[in-house]
């Protein structure tokens, strides 16, 4: 009997070998959704006890429980899928501690724990250095003086400069005079202020300058970010108001992305008005101490009866026990303060350091380790809430604004202050004239 080949392409052949195909049908385990048994579900017969299994695959209940509660927002975006060892701040060895130690004298590579204080001071990095769209502006505002506007500014800029390089700027936007840019590391030669910046506003905001021209007016610190400072001389007739902040802030922006600003202590100024109107993020000194939190209080409750009650969302309240404070009040601030609108994982508390507080130039190299990973953290919360802010605000490619040079230096003989008249011969008692010779003297000569 001969073998003859079934035909292949015939449709009689798939019928009839589909008809008879006994296997079982394929399964499509991406569409699967396990489910845990009811608790008061009565137990299945042992027949039937195959057939409810809620697990058919044997793939197991702990490891699809979440199936049901996937959440498309915890799937990383596309940049992300293998950033997975960068992102980890625990993949290099430890420096501090015990651990570090040990690495340093054994050549080990122990990681860092993840909960530890350097894990947490490296993921404070990392934030710091994110990505900030736009022009970002944060204001630290306190009515009161001596709470620590000016050292929070100047650390906000050193941490912002130290590990995001160029591009940040501490401005002393008092309307006469302040003390930023005597605290400030560095000064150029001769020392140039907002007046100067202000006296060629037209070029430096045109479209025609160049972004080196800035420094010519800035102090570049050490640790990357300029300041730009206030008048000191107290000899100019006019103050900073609020045509020349948005004159300043038209160069600015056009030259830097991050802007910190020393407010003053006058809350109707209109300097200070601007600053705080214009800002993505406030940022509040508070020693804990009941007269400085009053006067916040009242401060940030101004701000809602002038129609800026969305700033409260994004303002950060950086305590500090001084020798001053009274830690058992501490709980009454806070709450009253949190009535106001203010986040509870908005408050941060910063060490207090009697190096800053002592007035003098600040050494951020200089500062003790424990002082720098603190106000690194505070800048990572700022950094944080600062995204988020420009994250819901429209994006601005152009600035229509074109400022005039609002102010004409005087010239530097004006300046300076005049010598002094020569010294006058002055008649004294005995015969004697002050600058002149004796009169026996005059007489033997």
């Amino acid at each position: 009997m001969t073998d003859i080949e079934p035909d292949l392409d015939s449709e009689a052949f798939d019928d009839n070998h589909v008809a008879d195909y006994e296997a079982e049908a394929a399964v499509n385990l991406r569409a699967q959704r396990l489910r845990r048994p009811n608790v008061d579900d009565t137990e299945p017969e042992p027949n039937d006890r195959e057939a409810s299994a809620p697990d058919p695959y044997g793939v197991g209940q702990d490891a699809l429980a979440a199936v049901d509660d996937w959440d498309e927002s915890e799937r990383p975006y596309r940049a992300q899928l293998f950033d997975h060892h960068d992102s980890d701040p625990t993949t290099q060895p430890a420096t501090w501690g015990l651990r570090g130690r040990l690495n340093a004298a054994l050549g080990a590579r122990l990681r860092p724990k993840d909960l530890s204080t350097e894990a947490r001071y490296r993921t404070s990095i990392r934030t710091v250095q994110q990505p900030l769209p736009g022009c970002s502006v944060v204001s630290v505002i306190n009515p009161k003086g001596g709470s620590g506007n000016t050292i929070t500014a100047a650390m906000l800029g050193s941490t912002f400069g130290r590990h995001r390089g160029t591009g940040v700027v501490v401005w002393d936007a008092c309307e006469s005079t302040g003390s930023l840019g005597d605290r400030a590391a560095r000064t150029t030669d001769p020392e140039l202020t907002v007046w100067d910046l202000l006296a060629h506003a037209s070029d430096l905001a045109s479209s025609a300058a160049v972004s080196g021209a800035l420094n010519t007016f800035l102090r570049r610190q050490p640790t990357m970010e300029d300041v730009l400072a206030s008048d000191n001389s107290m000899t100019n007739g006019q103050s900073i108001g609020w045509d020349e902040c948005a004159a300043v802030m038209a160069i600015l922006r056009r030259h830097r992305d991050l802007i910190v600003i020393d407010t003053g202590n006058n809350p109707v100024a209109d300097n200070w008005q601007w600053a705080v109107a214009h800002s993505d993020v406030l940022v509040v000194p508070l020693p804990l101490r009941l007269d400085m939190a009053k006067q916040v209080y009242q401060m940030l409750d101004s701000l809602i009866s002038r129609g800026l009650e969305h700033l409260l969302a994004s303002t950060i309240v950086v305590t500090c026990v001084t020798p001053d404070a009274a830690p058992e009040s501490t709980p009454m601030i806070f709450q009253d303060l949190h009535h106001l609108g203010i986040p509870r994982e908005n408050f941060v508390q910063a060490p207090y350091e009697p190096v800053l507080a002592r007035g003098e130039r600040i050494q951020y190299s200089e500062l003790p380790a424990e002082t720098i990973e603190a106000y690194t953290n505070v800048t990572a919360l700022v950094a944080d809430t600062l995204a988020e802010a420009r994250r819901a605000t429209t994006q601005q490619y152009s600035d229509p604004v074109s400022p005039k040079s609002l102010y004409r230096r005087p010239s530097d003989d004006l300046r300076r202050f005049p010598p002094p008249p020569p010294a006058q011969p002055v008649a004294l008692s005995g015969g004697y004239e002050r600058g002149a010779t004796p009169l026996r003297s005059r007489r033997r000569a």
